[in-house]
């Protein structure tokens, strides 16, 4: 039976290299999961892929070798478990995030916290290319923030933001543009402001840092700056 594979890619399944089999790519929220969701995922990879589980670099997880045959199933089961597979795609992905301040001594701020806050409320917006986000606790910049679009770091000051990063086929570093913000709404609504310009503006698949060098920082500067 032939299957549609660009439109399970949309709904988090990936085909291998072995056509009739799929990749599962599950999303997770600040790098942090219940020990349920995990014996849900054992539970998956055990029954209807071959035993593995992959770890991926932006701390999603994979489930490989499901058969094309058992995504429904899965699918279903992901369902009943209240479990959301990754979106691929122009939109907003997944948020990573070192530990911050609940568990590491140097942690600045509740990394995980402000990961849940911005991927409850963006995980899966429709924009004209992927936007990826991540949220570090401290200098040590465990999450390495300035690889992404939208980059978050934590100090004893508040946040500092940077716009614009990339890392794959292109390798870009993520500036700062604004001061220091204070605190947790401020970086909420410069997000919102961020993600806003963003839509109005980019070409499709023109990625944050791409639109910067194409129309400036001054104008995206001062939709910034109102409010704050």
């Amino acid at each position: 039976m032939e299957v549609d594979a660009a439109a399970l890619k949309s709904k988090g399944f990936f085909q291998q290299v072995q056509k009739d089999f799929f990749s599962l790519r599950l999303c997770v929220s600040g790098g942090t999961v219940s020990t349920g969701f995990l014996k849900k995922v054992i539970e998956i990879a055990e029954n209807h892929g071959n035993g593995q589980i992959h770890v991926t670099t932006r701390q999603q997880i994979e489930i490989p070798f499901i058969p094309s045959e058992k995504v429904e199933t899965v699918r279903g089961i992901l369902q009943e478990a209240g479990i959301k597979a990754f979106i691929a795609g122009p939109r907003v992905r997944g948020v990573s995030a070192c530990f911050g301040a609940a568990v590491c001594k140097f942690g600045k701020i509740d990394t995980g916290d402000l990961a849940r806050a911005i991927y409850d409320k963006y995980f899966g917006r429709e924009l004209p290319a992927k936007l990826k986000i991540a949220v570090t606790g401290c200098k040590n910049n465990c999450a390495r923030v300035e690889a992404n679009d939208i980059g978050i770091r934590g100090s004893e000051q508040g946040y500092t933001l940077y716009f614009g990063g990339c890392f794959g086929h292109e390798i870009r570093v993520g500036k700062t543009i604004i001061p220091v913000l204070p605190k947790k709404e401020d970086v909420l609504n410069a997000l919102e402001k961020t993600l806003d310009f963003f839509a109005r503006n980019a070409a499709k698949g023109e990625r944050l840092g791409k639109l910067l060098d194409r129309v400036g920082v001054d104008d995206f500067k001062k939709i910034l700056e109102q409010g704050l």
